[in-house]
């Protein structure tokens, strides 16, 4: 029924169309600027940037701008065709879109600016009619749509990306998975560009600021060099310390050629014995010597500044002119021609007069180096603090370059890593979606039998689960569980029987087992057969079958020419039927007092010695309202349970009261037992079967022997 149902609803079934392509990634084989000949393939590294693309293509954003870009392009179609859009979506796309909207949406022979157009539209207000188509999950144009008939994977561990959609429209269907393709590498580019961009800019931005306190530092120290007259600081202090150097070598030569000149003219004057301060009174040969002095100081500061070399020539020029008039005078004022020793005097008055202008010469030379060590010792005193300032400028000009350097590495890198990026990143079609010519095959078959194979296992599993789980009493083994008694029998429910059942079959089947049963179980009862056999029969509840079952079986126990009693409550008067009396069972004080049955019997005039069975129906259990000297001269207790009721813990109580008041033995038997439960207890059922289906009963029970 349940498959009829599903054959019937799946009979306009909307055909599906599906299309799909192929893309190349490039993110674990390709290569970029950065890419090495033995660099490693990072599994993790790889795995994650396909997730990240996998997010980016099922991402809400993509999906809406994929809606939105295939709404523009069906409102800019005129008519529908198979390749463009089906009738039903053409005519679909201009209900969802008012007319007033179109005219406001659509810019003739621009996808594009239509698609700018319905993305400001939609962003203008917080509900309209593209938010409405948006969200509205039946719309192919809708992020719910999109989403669900969209797959994309990873194909196997490739760089390449198998991405299908399906629709029931086929054009719709082709030109929806080519949108999303192009939306999504225009993102992943923008996405992964994004990355860089922004390192790219903040390197940009610290570059500038770098270069701008470079050249603050640079700014500084030029400025400083200016105003102290400063070109090369370490070069001018290396000159400065290796002229000072050279200088006090002179004076120390200068200083040794004046000590040689002095004491060579002690000696000479020794000997000319000459008047102490003749020399120095002689007022015209003083006037020459200041003239010398004065000349010999101009050459020797003249010298060493190295001045121009013409002023040096005529400095000495005048300086032999003022010694040929101081040696002229000499000569005047000394006549003698011979020393005390005996030596010529002009000799020694010469040599005299060469190591008096020496002295006067060196003297003067002395005094100009003196002048320049002072003037080196003011230089270092000005030098000493400019060196200072200049290297904390340099200092600050050497941090600021580095800096400026290590900024424009990490650009560099950046721009680099920016680049090989792009190339390695670039996502590429292999193979573009298609238009699909024949829709999907239908489900229709499938889900018919898949309803009735559910419906089969749902019904099995509730049989199954009702039988194992339940406390429906339903088989004899379950009888016994729950009773802790012996089982006895069992007796159909003859309102549910087939019509291929074979009553009298079955019947006669059914009280033949009982009967040979429960003569079996009275055979420990005759031992003396004089004495009468008294049996019962009761149930826990109500409804379960007593009268019924004593009916059947009391004709079938009465066929040993046995005089039977049957102690019926139903029954209105006293009746016998052949070797059957049946006798009204009153419920008074009587029967559940009596010591026994004999006792009972003579209270209602009856002679038990005429009857060799006695059959009484017992009332309910659950009332606790037990006979017992009637139970404790019973030699049968027979428990009867409707096999459809189940078991509870108020009839193992009142089973157990009932048990315990016995003397005789217990048996349980079932009544309504379903009729396939019966091959257990008398084998084969007797109804009729075709060929057909006694030959599949046989295959399934392995049964090819019987003819």
């Amino acid at each position: 029924m349940t498959a009829l149902v599903v054959f019937f609803l799946t009979r306009n079934t909307i055909k599906e169309y599906t299309s799909d392509c192929e893309v190349y990634t490039g993110i674990a084989s390709g290569y970029g600027i950065t890419s090495g000949e033995n660099d490693r393939v990072d599994y993790f590294a790889v795995n994650n940037a396909f997730d990240n693309l996998m997010a980016t293509i099922k991402s809400r954003e993509t999906i809406e701008e994929v809606g939105m870009r295939l709404l523009a392009k069906h409102l800019l179609i005129e008519k529908p065709s198979y390749d463009q859009l089906s009738p039903a979506n053409f005519e679909h796309a201009r209900e969802v879109i008012p007319e007033s909207l179109r005219k406001k949406l659509i810019v003739k022979g621009s996808e594009e600016l239509t698609y700018f157009r319905i993305e400001s539209y939609r962003r203008s207000n917080q509900k309209n009619e593209i938010i409405e188509i948006l969200k509205k999950p039946s719309e192919i144009y809708s992020f719910d749509k999109i989403s669900s008939n969209m797959s994309a994977l990873r194909k196997q561990s490739s760089d390449m990306i198998d991405i299908s959609y399906k629709c029931n429209d086929p054009a719709a269907c082709q030109q929806t998975l080519q949108i999303i393709v192009d939306v999504v590498i225009q993102r992943y580019k923008g996405i992964k560009g994004s990355e860089t961009n922004n390192v790219v800019k903040y390197f940009e931005e610290q570059l500038r600021l770098s270069a701008g306190r470079l050249r603050k530092s640079e700014d500084k120290l030029r400025d400083y060099s200016s105003a102290n007259k400063i070109i090369n600081y370490y070069e001018q202090a290396k000159f400065v310390a290796e002229s000072k150097e050279n200088v006090v070598m002179d004076k120390q030569k200068q200083q040794m050629s004046l000590q040689a000149s002095k004491a060579a003219l002690v000696q000479i004057e020794k000997k000319m014995n000459l008047k102490k301060g003749l020399l120095e009174v002689n007022e015209k040969i003083q006037k020459l010597k200041d003239q010398l002095s004065d000349l010999n100081y101009k050459i020797a500061n003249t010298e060493l500044y190295n001045e121009d070399p013409a002023k040096i020539t005529k400095y000495k020029s005048d300086a032999e002119l003022v010694k040929r008039s101081i040696r002229e005078e000499v000569e005047k004022q000394y006549k003698l021609n011979n020393t005390t020793e005996g030596l010529p005097r002009g000799n020694l008055l010469q040599e005299w007069l060469t190591n008096y202008i020496g002295v006067e010469e060196n003297q003067a030379k002395l005094d100009v180096i003196q002048k320049r060590l002072d003037g080196f010792d003011a230089l270092y005193t000005e030098l000493a603090p400019i060196g200072s300032d200049i290297k904390r400028f340099e200092r600050e000009l050497d941090v600021n370059e580095k800096e400026y350097l290590s900024i424009l590495h990490g650009l560099n890198m950046a721009r680099l890593r920016q680049q090989s990026l792009e190339m390695s990143n670039n996502l590429t079609i292999t193979d573009s979606p298609y238009l699909p010519l024949e829709p999907l095959p239908s489900k229709r078959g499938m889900l018919v039998a898949v309803s009735f194979i559910a419906v089969f296992i749902v019904t099995l599993a509730v049989i199954i689960a009702k039988s194992l789980l339940g406390k429906t009493v339903q088989t004899p083994g379950r009888a016994e569980k729950f009773t802790g008694l012996h089982f006895l029998g069992a007796l159909p429910n003859y309102r549910s029987l087939d019509k291929g059942i074979i009553v009298p079959k079955l019947d006669e089947a059914l009280l033949s087992h009982l009967s040979s049963t429960i003569r079996q179980h009275l055979r420990s009862c005759e031992t003396n057969k004089s004495k009468t056999i008294i049996a019962t029969i009761s149930s826990i509840r109500k409804e379960e079958g007593k009268q019924f079952f004593a009916n059947k079986i009391i004709p079938a126990l009465a066929e040993r020419n046995k005089e039977i009693l049957f102690l019926n409550p139903k029954a209105t008067k006293l009746s016998k039927n052949g070797l059957i009396t049946e006798f009204p069972l009153k419920d008074n004080d009587n029967f559940y007092t009596a010591e026994n049955i004999e006792a009972w019997m003579e209270s209602e005039n009856l002679d038990i010695k005429q009857y060799g069975m006695i059959i009484v129906i017992l009332k309910e259990l659950n009332k606790y309202n037990l006979p017992e000297g009637i139970l404790s001269s019973a030699c049968l207790n027979l428990l009867l349970l409707d096999s459809e009721r189940v078991w509870n813990e108020a009839d193992s109580r009142a089973l157990s009261h009932f048990t315990k008041s016995t003397s005789g033995k217990n048996l349980v038997a079932l009544n309504n037992i379903e009729i396939d439960r019966l091959e257990t207890i008398i084998g084969e059922v007797p109804k009729t079967r075709s060929l057909a289906r006694r030959i599949i009963k046989r295959a399934i029970t392995f049964n090819f022997k019987r003819t």
